[in-house]
């Protein structure tokens, strides 16, 4: 017999024997009154709460798929007016070289840098291009010059409109922009500008219509933009192609500023399954600018169907589990891009409404009841009088027994009080059959579990100790792969060098180098692979490797970054690639050649101050197998200075989250960059670390400077 059934039965029992014929019948009947009161509320409360579901739920979920099908219908309609005004530059231009004889031979100029900022449009042409007098030339530019005023007109009063352009066989162009004064080169001269390279101009070449390239981040600014280039064709000829680009904040305002609810929000998909804008900062989908993911391959088959559906151009709303948690999105086409755009809402607050009026319903049935209950409770006040002399009986009886039952119990609670920090014995003797054995075997059982639990931590510390000491040696490791005796090359005086690098991590993915391929060539190397720790040390060793393998066979720097890539494709089954800078320098002529991988731009000193190596930055290595890579060249005077860094320096956060940015890391150059160099590496770093403060390094600082005596 259990110790509660011990006490109700001897206390109780004598007074219920008494009672029980008295009082039985109506403290049953009360009961039952109670009981069907409250299954009415219960009863009422379902139905009014299913009805309720139906209609609410179907209320918002209908407004979710309006407010989808509106917001994306905007988005879209945006695109439509960008391609109807590139369509109306195609059409003209098509117009005028249908029937030349109609229009006269106009001028265009060439980019003017003073036009910097302001809308002006300007004559380009491709570099192949050696001679523009020819007559066949000079009449197609001529008349190409008849779409300057419209060019002009198209980009002012297109709200959001980077620049609008028309480029022609072989190679000539003219376009509307406001950033005339990017066209020239460090000596003054205005660049080439290879149209039929670019995706609008190829996308629309290929297709034969209209094109919108991917969304691309603008070269000139912080924003995104995306380019639409429609075909030109006279007599069934293909002549050139129209086109025009423009900014996506207006976009990437909608998504921001829409609101559902208490944590809704909207998002937008590419063609390729990738989430390209949403307000979200964790989840599948937020926005990952490193690791984009393609949504239709998710392991998530609910959400893949939805975007597989919604690039397939249906529309529709539907409930899925997703980060954990349940969503209703509603989602709809933006044809003329074939993107998708979702809207989010978690399930409860599709049913909050629902919820409100339950809660209502349940405080009015408590209400009633407790209403009932007082009614009863006044009822049994009279029971209770008489109730109690048979109670004070009660109580003797239970006193008397309870200090037989409760004795064990007494004894538990001594046994229990002694076990205390390193003591963990626990021993019980007595069998009373009852609650309190199965009490104390549980406590036993759990002081068992603890003394094992013990044990584990114990090793679980030890195996912890073993990796630190492991990594402390890998850090070492990596430490000794990098060249840290300066000077490296004391016999040489034309060249001085020097670089430091600080690891995020025990082990990091940054990595520097130089050495001399021969007597009268130096190489400087930076990189940063796409990772943090012992992965990322692992294959920056195989890329420096690489790189100063082929380096040493005097290559063009091009064949070299084309070589090494291909290397590292093979077997890179981790999707790891690595951003990287090289440069050669002609020691007796101060020739420096380079060439970029996707790296960020590195700063020169050739004259009195600091300025940016402008440099069309390739494809990262490791990251398509084929890509080809083009070196540049320039002079470096004597006393000129060359500064490479990764972007653990310009994207280094303060407690604010600012980034140290590259005006900060110029104007730090600028008062520090005439020092010697490892006192000019050193001040430096001393601005990163002033204005990060307490902020935590969450990324590998590297640098290297170079100086040409």
């Amino acid at each position: 017999m259990s110790l509660r059934k011990k006490i109700i039965g001897l206390c109780v029992g004598n007074i219920l024997l008494v009672a029980i014929t008295i009082s039985g019948f109506l403290i049953v009947r009360m009961n039952a009154l109670t009981d069907d009161v409250v299954a009415s509320n219960n009863t009422f409360s379902e139905l009014v709460g299913q009805m309720s579901s139906d209609s609410m739920t179907g209320q918002m979920r209908k407004r979710m798929m309006e407010l989808t099908s509106s917001n994306a219908s905007l988005a879209n309609a945006k695109f439509e007016e960008l391609e109807k005004q590139v369509v109306l530059l195609a059409n003209m231009t098509e117009k005028i070289f249908a029937d030349p004889d109609s229009y006269g031979l106009r001028k265009v100029e060439p980019p003017v840098a003073d036009n910097d900022g302001s809308l002006s449009v300007q004559f380009l042409h491709s570099a192949s291009i050696k001679d523009l007098d020819t007559p066949e030339l000079t009449e197609r530019i001529g008349l190409l010059a008849n779409m300057q005023d419209t060019l002009y007109e198209v980009n002012r009063g297109f709200e959001n409109m980077a620049s609008d352009y028309i480029a022609l066989e072989p190679g000539i162009m003219i376009q509307a922009d406001y950033i005339s004064g990017s066209k020239f080169d460090e000596n003054g001269a205005v660049l080439p500008y290879e149209a039929d390279t670019r995706p609008w101009y190829q996308g629309a070449k290929e297709t034969k219509k209209p094109y919108f390239t991917p969304v691309t981040r603008d070269a000139h600014s912080t924003g995104t933009g995306i380019m639409c280039g429609v075909p030109i064709y006279v007599d069934g000829e293909f002549l050139g192609v129209a086109g025009a680009g423009m900014y996506l904040s207006d976009i990437e305002q909608l998504v921001a500023d829409i609101r559902l609810g208490s944590a809704g929000y909207a998002c937008i998909i590419n063609q390729s399954g990738q989430v390209i804008f949403s307000p979200t900062e964790s989840g599948m989908l937020m926005v990952d600018v490193e690791n984009q993911t393609d949504l239709r391959a998710t392991d998530n088959l609910a959400l893949s169907g939805v975007v597989r559906s919604v690039l397939a151009g249906s529309k529709g709303i539907t409930t899925l589990e997703m980060d954990g948690e349940k969503y209703c999105i509603a989602y709809a086409p933006m044809d003329k891009v074939g993107w998708g755009f979702l809207t989010v809402l978690g399930e409860e607050e599709v049913k909050e409404p629902t919820n409100n009026l339950l809660r209502e319903l349940n405080a009015s049935s408590k209400q009633t009841v407790n209403s009932m209950q007082k009614t009863v409770q006044v009822s049994l006040m009279i029971l209770i009088a008489a109730f109690m002399i048979f109670c004070l009986i009660g109580a003797v009886l239970a006193f008397v027994v309870s200090m037989h039952i409760v004795r064990p119990i007494r004894i538990l609670t001594d046994r229990v009080s002694q076990v205390d920090g390193d003591n963990l014995d626990f021993t019980w003797e007595l069998k009373n059959k009852d609650e309190t054995d199965v009490l104390a075997n549980s406590f036993l059982a759990m002081t068992q579990k603890m003394k094992e639990y013990i044990k584990n931590i114990t090793e679980i510390t030890a195996e912890k100790e073993r990796i630190g000491a492991e990594l402390n040696v890998a850090t070492k490791i990596q430490a000794d792969m990098l060249p840290k005796i300066f000077p490296p090359f004391p016999d040489r005086t034309e060249f001085d060098v020097y670089a430091q690098m600080t690891p995020a991590k025990e082990v990091g993915g940054d990595f520097y180098d130089f050495f001399l391929v021969d007597d009268d060539h130096l190489a400087i190397v930076i990189a940063d692979v796409s990772s943090k720790g012992v992965p990322a040390a692992l294959f920056m060793v195989i890329a420096k490797t690489l790189i100063k393998n082929h380096a040493m066979s005097l290559e063009s720097l091009g064949d070299v970054f084309y070589r090494v890539n291909n290397q590292l494709c093979e077997g890179n089954e981790e999707g790891m690639f690595v951003t990287a800078w090289m440069g050669v320098i002609t020691l007796t002529t101060g020739e420096l050649e380079y060439v970029n991988a996707g790296h960020n731009p590195q700063l020169l000193m050739n004259n009195a101050d600091y300025d940016w190596i402008h440099a069309q930055p390739g494809f990262v290595l490791a990251g398509l197998e084929g890509i080809p890579y083009t070196s540049e060249k320039l002079m470096l005077k004597h006393g000129a200075r060359i500064f490479l860094y990764t972007d653990g320096v310009t994207e280094a956060q303060n407690t604010s989250e600012e980034l140290f940015g590259e005006d900060r890391l110029l104007d730090s150059l600028q008062r520090n960059g005439h020092l010697p160099l490892q006192q000019m590496l050193e001040a430096v770093r001393a601005d990163i670390d002033t204005f990060a403060g307490e902020a935590e390094q969450f990324d590998d600082i590297t640098m290297l400077a170079f100086e040409f005596v």
